[in-house]
């Protein structure tokens, strides 16, 4: 992690491939969001929304075709 760190680092005190390092951090943030959001539906208090939602895609899927 601290290697992932200091790369970062370096790459943010430069110009070059500044938007790649933007990008990348965004994508980053993201993912943590989710992995957050599925550890919440996957708990006591989310539980029945994510087997709704679930059914919900597939019942659409299942009519759409």
């Amino acid at each position: 992690m601290t290697r992932v760190w200091n790369w970062l680092l370096v790459r943010l005190e430069e110009e070059d491939g500044q938007a790649t390092v933007e990008y990348f951090l965004v994508i980053l943030a993201a993912t943590a969001l989710a992995i957050i959001a599925l550890k919440w539906l996957q708990s006591g208090s989310g539980s029945g929304l994510l087997g709704g939602l679930f059914g919900k895609v597939i019942d659409w899927v299942a009519n759409a075709f």
